[in-house]
């Protein structure tokens, strides 16, 4: 993903609230598959973090790879996570 389409995507999350919370047990097999859950529903999800600046680019990099998502930015203690929608053709063709 280029910079200009993080930088979209990062716009675009502004006007999220966090749909996934991150507590003090940290990444754990529920929060991936609650974040998992979420990006099937949404291609951005934002996820706020509990624990410092320094654990959070952690967090990141593991979230981002359990899920297979791409971490697009943070602030704070708030990152947004990308990954493209894959919708099932539900139409049947005649």
């Amino acid at each position: 993903m280029t910079s200009a389409e993080k930088a979209s995507w990062r716009a675009r999350a502004q006007t999220l609230k966090p749909a996934v919370k991150v507590g003090r047990g940290g990444v754990t097999p529920a929060l991936i598959k609650e974040l998992d859950a979420a990006l099937k529903r949404a291609e951005l999800v934002k996820v706020r973090f509990g624990e410092g600046r320094e654990v959070l680019q952690a967090q990141c990099a593991e979230l981002a790879a359990a899920t297979q998502s791409e971490c697009v930015g943070g602030l704070g203690h708030v990152a947004s996570f990308y990954r493209i929608l894959l919708r099932s053709s539900s139409r049947t063709r005649s």
